[in-house]
């Protein structure tokens, strides 16, 4: 940044410098025309043409600093940004309105002003001193009260433009719901939603929906800009009238004789020079950067005062849980939302228990997961790892026992990485360029091998074209895409690879959900094994998939019905009976090409 001051401030010098010696220049010539000495208009020539080989030099410098500057400008906002919402343990920030608010504030004002801020302050200082350069040069060659008009008209559109683009801010400040929506809608249109959206045909009226909720997020803006046209309109106009009436008076006096020729070259270019001192495109992105860099700022304190981190005591969950995680009494409802998703519930998950979670669909069950992993805090009760309330433990601690659990959840992570990379991650997060083989020992490589065997995996990734090292993205030169039940049995390999690595509570949230049937067989009967010596927690609504746990719970209500051995809950012909024979019919009555009943719910 200082480089770039130095060059700007350099540049506006120079400006003035060849303002001076032109009408120098033009004095010595007319001169040397009327027999006066030769070496003084030399010399000024001399003097020019070095000013102006700096004055065409500094901008080439100039565009080489705001590239480098910019770059590291913009990597900067991108963490500062990113850093506040990832940094807490817990995630109900992700779902409070405001903090929603103030990120898409950050991203939609910081986007373009911090990456080029810094060059418009660094333009708005060479302004500055042009301008007080062309007002001295006015003041010595001509009038100082010109000078003071001149000012004075550049001091009060500056403060005219600050306040209205303050104001417009402050206005656009409270209409970001309605620019979140427009920009999903607009990557829905475009990226997220391809297939369905041309299937059905919704891609124009995607768009018309954008283009309907950006203009009603706008529609403050607009009037507001009609309504102030005509006084801005006035007062752009204020210093073209101020510094014309100037030159026309320079030229006036000129003409009378009371002014040199010499002057006339100076005063007027200075003049011309001092109009432009105001920038209202440089001064609009300054102040913007100004208020996008508060709005930063402001971000990391509204997050930690409204979610901060816990500060509790230390514990060390290293090898927890040696004995249970238990739900006490455990009440839940989401941040903004007097739903109760969860009310009063009671369950004790064994330190080397394979437990099985089935209800239907809206009954808790993936809140279960997240309120395991410490994701959020419960609305009431407590959860207990081997005795300790982790509401109690600090941020530190959190973080060692969200580390213990390894988990596939519902919207399990399909990275553009290599397929190392992607079972890789159960491990902890690669390089920024990704594993490389070469990097890794044989102890990993041969990790990475036995999770994807053991989930079914390795089969998948020896067809891939250049196996492990395969990137799966297609987009990418040499990329591929893997199917549902590809990608889920890689994430199976993930959550593997980390129980190998030490994590001591598995998660499997509807981990059948994109398995064929023979693929949902063999899970089946790998699954203890899977989950030997640990804790698991099996989430379905597949029965074939739960029937083998060592202990299955019904949940529903916000709380578990029902708990046994499937053997034991058939026996007690209550919900879990009830479903299990509904799906069960389904199977028996299904035609043998279509054997998945996975439209019924349990």
């Amino acid at each position: 940044m200082s480089q770039l001051i130095a060059l700007v401030v350099l540049g506006s010098l120079t400006t003035v410098a060849l303002t001076v010696l032109v009408g120098q220049v033009v004095g010595a010539a007319n001169d040397v025309t009327s027999g006066g000495p030769v070496d003084r208009f030399v010399g000024l020539v001399i003097a020019l043409a070095a000013v102006f080989l700096i004055d065409t030099t500094v901008p080439v410098l100039r565009a080489m600093t705001m590239t480098q500057l910019e770059t590291r400008m913009a990597r900067i906002a991108v963490t500062q940004i990113a850093d506040p919402m990832l940094a807490p343990r817990r995630t109900a920030h992700l779902d409070d309105p405001e903090v929603q608010d103030a990120f898409g504030r950050c991203t939609t004002e910081i986007q373009i002003p911090i990456d080029l801020g810094p060059t418009f302050a660094a333009f708005q200082l060479g302004s500055r001193i042009t301008l007080l350069g062309s007002l001295v040069i006015t003041t010595v060659f001509f009038h100082w009260w010109v000078a003071a008009a001149v000012l004075l008209t550049t001091v009060f559109l500056e403060w005219w433009w600050r306040r209205y683009i303050l104001g417009e801010m402050t206005v656009w400040r409270g209409r970001t719901e309605g620019q979140r929506r427009a920009t999903y809608v607009f990557d829905l249109a475009v990226l997220r939603g391809a297939k369905e959206i041309r299937i059905f045909g919704l891609g124009g009226w995607l768009l018309r929906s954008q283009q309907v909720w950006l203009a009603d997020a706008l529609k403050p803006i607009t009037r507001r800009r009609v309504r102030a046209a005509g006084a801005n309109l006035v007062v752009m106009l204020l210093p073209i009238a101020v510094v014309g009436l100037a030159v026309v008076l320079a030229g006036h006096e000129a003409w009378q004789g009371r002014l040199s020729i010499t002057a006339v070259a100076t005063v007027i270019p200075a003049l011309l020079a001092a109009g432009q001192g105001f920038d209202a495109g440089s001064s609009s992105q300054v102040r913007r950067a100004q208020v996008a860099l508060r709005e930063m700022r402001g971000l990391p304190r509204l997050i930690e005062e409204r979610y901060p981190d816990p500060a509790g005591r230390s514990v060390d969950f290293s090898r927890a849980p040696q004995h249970e995680v238990r739900f006490d009494r455990v009440g839940f409802r989401y941040p903004g939302s007097d739903i109760e998703v969860l009310r009063g519930l009671d369950l004790a998950i064994d330190a080397h228990e394979a437990l099985g979670i089935v209800g239907v669909n809206g009954a808790g069950k993936s809140t279960l997961v997240k309120l395991l992993a410490g994701a959020y805090a419960p609305t009431s009760g407590r959860i207990l790892v081997d005795g300790v309330d982790l509401a109690t433990v600090d941020a530190e601690s959190l973080g060692t026992w969200q580390r213990r659990i390894a988990t596939i959840v519902q919207d399990f992570l399909r990275l553009p990485l290599s397929a190392r990379d992607n079972v890789s991650l159960g491990v902890g997060p690669p390089p920024a360029d990704g594993y490389d083989a070469s990097d890794r020992s044989a102890a990993d490589l041969a990790a990475d091998t036995q999770a994807a065997e053991r989930a079914g995996a390795i089969s998948v990734i020896e067809r891939l074209p250049a196996g492990w090292d395969t990137r799966l993205d297609k987009s990418y030169s040499g990329g591929v895409d893997l199917s549902g039940g590809e990608w889920q049995r890689l994430a199976l390999a993930r959550a593997l690879r980390a129980v190998d690595a030490g994590a001591s509570v598995l998660v499997l949230d509807e981990p059948a959900a994109a398995l064929d049937v023979r693929s949902e067989a063999q899970l089946v009967d790998r699954y203890l094994d899977l989950t030997a010596g640990i804790a698991s927690l099996i989430i379905s609504h597949r029965f074939s998939v739960v029937r083998d746990a060592h202990r299955i719970c019904v949940l529903g209500d916000g709380r578990i019905l029902e708990s046994g051995t499937h053997a034991e809950l058939i026996a007690a012909n209550g919900h879990y009976a009830t479903m299990f024979r509904l799906q069960a019919s389904r199977y028996v009555d299904a035609v043998a090409g279509d054997l998945d009943a996975g439209d019924v719910d349990a």
